[in-house]
């Protein structure tokens, strides 16, 4: 039976709890106001690279997926119960041969998910959800730059103490990747097929011994946080308990004046903090980095990040310049890498730097900077980004990374429809791997959303 009927009755548990009910809801109740939407994509992603001369060159690599993603579901707004079932799928069209881009939607030539199944019920000052759900927090989240999004089964409860402030807590025990059909109890850390899991696009280790044993499961993940946004303030504080991988203290602010001419200066930081025994973890049981050669695969977990930016809001657009360090801890696994088992590789983490292609998740300690542009002309119908990020690690060199983006949003009778591009050219090595001094993503991707 499915991990997430465990989680259901604990949310139907914890909702009468709360609220001291003696009836259950009716059918009716539960029915009423469902409603339907979703997304139609088809993307088409292209790898190329430039060698460098020698020996090992990587081959260039594309792929092509179209996608549905049907939601049937009550308003996720409204008090009472509720209910989400969300079913996806991804086919390659038999458009896919030769050397495949597995991140988009891995080797198969189709996917089909049930991505959410969970039970709600909500009160004005909390709600408590439960099942195969989607997660929206900094480290992790849905990672959706793909055709299909990463989802999690996990129990959650959100507190709305006052107005502008909303307090989490979630448990998660298990997760569908972006290329999976079904849920796992990994995470991006493991190989690819692991207990055969469709998984592609992450940054695996080598596990020791036979990796399907229950010894080898990922335990899930802890979690609990508070964001607040008001009067200019946006700040989000979070503390991940990454079972056997790391614990993790992370927190960001912004602050924004508003001075009324369309033109507001805004300034952040950021910062986080892992730490954890190599005894007691994954990175412990005789694990090896496969990434950073010379690193420390024996020290505790143990890393470090700050970071701050600084730009301005226009009319129809911003720019901001940012900068992050992760701090080099010779001793320390991975010589202080940022352990983020459900965003390592997907560069879909929350640090200001962090490029389309990759960001110091994955280059490892060291420190970046990047200056970002966004601007929306034609009535806000074509939105226009640039940006360029530089990157100096202990154990990838130094790397730049400069970035295209085009969006199209059409009205009227195509209202819903979008069309966009997005480039990013990245040179410098080792970086881009052996002999290879020039990687190019380019990510040509049609959306319908009804």
């Amino acid at each position: 039976m499915r991990k997430y009927m465990k989680v259901i009755p604990l949310a139907i548990a914890l909702a009468c709890a709360c609220t001291g009910i003696a009836q259950a809801a009716s059918l009716d109740d539960i029915l009423s106001g469902v409603q339907v939407d979703g997304k139609a994509r088809a993307y088409r992603f292209t790898r190329q690279f430039s060698p460098n001369g020698g020996a090992g060159n990587k081959s260039d690599v594309s792929a092509f997926s179209a996608a549905a993603i049907l939601n049937l579901h009550t308003d996720t707004a409204a008090d009472g119960w509720g209910f989400g079932v969300t079913g996806m799928t991804a086919q390659s069209l038999g458009l896919n041969n030769g050397n495949v881009d597995s991140t988009l939607m891995g080797t198969k030539n189709q996917i089909t998910a049930l991505g959410q199944l969970y039970l709600q019920y909500r009160q004005p000052l909390y709600m408590v959800r439960a099942g195969d759900q989607e997660l929206n927090t900094p480290w992790m989240g849905g990672s959706d730059s793909r055709v299909l999004p990463a989802t999690y089964q996990a129990a959650l409860l959100e507190i709305n103490p006052i107005d502008h402030l909303h307090i989490y807590g979630i448990r998660e025990t298990a997760w569908k990747s972006r290329t999976s059909s079904n849920y796992f109890q990994n995470n991006l850390y493991y190989n690819s097929n692991w207990g055969g899991d469709e998984s592609y696009g992450g940054q695996p280790f080598t596990l020791p011994g036979t990796t399907t044993t229950s010894t080898q499961k990922s335990s899930g993940t802890l979690a609990i946080g508070a964001d607040y946004k008001a009067n200019g303030v946006n700040a989000r504080l979070w503390y991940y308990d990454f079972y056997r991988m790391a614990k993790t203290y992370y927190g960001e602010a912004t602050y924004t004046y508003k001075t009324g001419t369309g033109f507001d200066p805004f300034i952040g930081i950021q910062g986080m903090k892992q730490n954890l025994g190599n005894s007691s973890s994954f990175f412990g049981q005789g694990t090896v980095h496969g990434m950073f050669t010379g690193a420390s695969t024996t020290g505790d977990v143990n890393s470090q990040v700050e970071g701050a930016k600084i730009g301005v809001n226009i009319p129809h657009g911003s720019v901001f310049v940012a900068y992050d360090k992760v701090d080099y801890k010779a001793n320390n696994f991975g010589g202080g890498v940022i352990i983020s088992p459900f965003t390592a590789n997907y560069a879909t983490d929350p640090l200001w730097t962090t490029s389309m292609i990759r960001g110091l998740v994955e280059l490892g300690p060291g420190h970046a900077w990047k200056v970002k542009g966004t601007y929306k002309v034609l009535d806000n119908h074509l939105r226009l980004i640039a940006a360029y990020a530089k990157y100096n690690t202990t154990y990838k060199g130094n790397s730049q990374n400069t970035y295209f983006d085009a969006t199209y949003f059409f009205s009227g009778a195509y209202k819903g429809l979008s069309l966009r591009d997005r480039c990013e050219i990245s040179t410098g090595s080792p970086a881009n791997g052996a002999n290879t001094n020039k990687f190019v993503y380019n990510r040509v991707m049609g959306e319908y959303d009804f």
